[in-house]
């Protein structure tokens, strides 16, 4: 007997067009996701070519790092409104930049116009608290790569509910150390690590500080010295202005609104010219501000400790600081005043998010206006103590921190121990990547 043949409803055939619709309407906008990279595939390169270096830029250029001409490249056709994603962080007036093509790396990024043809800066900024103790020193790490763009401008913010002091510090307290590391690959001593460090002091200005480094003064893996004090080792920096003086600005936060630490570096040399633009060896920066500060440098110290530079052997003197490969750069100079709060921590119990941008040496300026990129690192710090009361020159009556209590770098650990299940998401949110 045969079997009667059954077609499709009209109801059937409906419901798989309406099941087709949407999973279309899914699939465009995951394409239309792809922003950049689909806008490459269609156009890139024979819609915006790469060019070569010109005589003019080869003695400032780094090997890979070319122009793209984007400006002649662009869609003529008025109804063509699609635009990248990388093109969407362009500053207010796209004239003042041009694009760039990593061809090592096949990242596209825009810089001022007419600058060096160096890498951008990918930099990184981690913030933690040098112990799990409460009101502990504050440790902020900068690393950058050579022949990366250098910054200019690191400005950091505050959470509000931390109190920044020392406005009103006598001036030369010192409120912080510096330490430096060179990585094998820079010039001075190529293969072995080159350590130098600098300090930070207070000015006659309220909120006004100074990071006075000696660049001349440092050591090497192979333990030599620099030309500062009488050594014998090549010159980081020329001898008329081996000593740099880099300000940092502060904004104090209050209980309901953030603050900032702004440094601002010195690159500007006794000739007049600048500095380099790009980095030139691997650099780890490592910024210690205390929580109180017990010391306050003289002239015979620290002998010049104004201006913009100065001579080698203008910085910290030798006898003042002890300078190794194992231990870096420590200031030995004997406490003179009573402890001053610098940095104090919210007495809410909380992850509080730090932050950081820079501007770069090729970062664009249009007018008078500085164009900043965030800088991504580990930023959360975790308070968790017993509350109490402060009371100056007593530190019994200071807060500790409760049994159990972590600060960021003991989650960070504990995160790569334990895996993310163990990380508190709000301090996960303060990762930059």
């Amino acid at each position: 007997m045969m079997r009667r043949q059954r077609g499709f409803t009209l109801v059937e055939l409906l419901a798989v067009m309406a099941i087709i619709g949407i999973l279309a309407g899914v699939v465009a906008g995951s394409i239309s996701g792809l922003g950049a990279n689909a806008f490459f595939l269609d156009s890139f390169p024979e819609a915006y070519p790469v060019e070569d270096v010109t005589s003019d830029q080869s003695s400032l250029a780094v090997d890979g790092i070319k122009e793209i001409d984007f400006k002649n490249g662009l869609p003529q056709d008025p109804n063509k409104t699609f635009v990248p994603d990388f093109l969407t962080e362009l500053p207010d007036s796209s004239a003042l930049v041009s694009w760039r093509l990593d061809e090592n790396s096949g990242n596209v990024f825009f810089a001022q116009d007419g600058s060096p043809l160096i890498k951008p800066s990918n930099n990184r900024l981690g913030i933690a608290k040098a112990s799990e103790i409460a009101d502990s020193n504050y440790e902020f790490e900068l690393t950058m790569g050579k022949d990366e763009a250098a910054p200019k401008i690191l400005e950091i913010e505050v959470p509000n509910g931390y109190t920044i002091g020392g406005g009103r510090a006598a001036t030369n307290t010192l409120v912080g150390v510096l330490q430096v590391t060179l990585d094998t690959d820079n010039s001075v001593d190529p293969g072995q690590k080159v350590v130098f460090g600098g300090v930070v002091l207070t000015t006659a200005e309220s909120n006004e500080w100074v990071l006075v480094v000696d660049y001349n003064d440092y050591i090497t893996g192979s333990s030599t010295t620099g030309p500062s004090y009488g050594c014998s080792g090549a010159a980081l920096r020329p001898t008329a202005d081996a000593t740099r003086y880099h300000t940092i600005s502060v904004v104090p936060p209050t209980s309901d609104s953030s603050g900032s630490l702004t440094i601002e570096m010195s690159r500007t040399k006794a000739d007049g010219t600048d500095d380099q633009d790009a980095n030139e060896a691997t650099e780890t920066w490592l910024l210690t501000l205390f929580s109180e500060a017990d010391t306050v440098l003289t002239t015979g110290q620290l002998p010049l400790i104004s201006g913009t530079f100065a001579s080698e052997a203008s910085g910290l003197q030798d006898t003042d600081r002890s300078l190794d490969t194992t231990s870096g750069f420590v200031v030995t100079a004997t406490s003179t005043i009573s402890p001053e709060t610098i940095i104090a921590e919210p007495d809410t119990n909380a992850v509080y998010c730090w932050s950081a941008e820079e501007h770069t040496t090729i970062s664009p300026v249009v007018g008078t206006t500085n164009f900043f990129s965030d800088v991504p690192g580990s930023q959360g710090v975790l308070i968790k103590t017993n509350l109490g009361s402060r009371y100056p020159g007593n530190p019994a009556a200071h807060r500790t921190s409760s049994p159990g209590a972590l600060s960021s770098r003991a989650w960070t650990h504990l995160y790569m121990q334990k895996g993310p299940r163990k990380l508190p998401g709000s301090l996960l949110s303060c990762w930059r990547i």
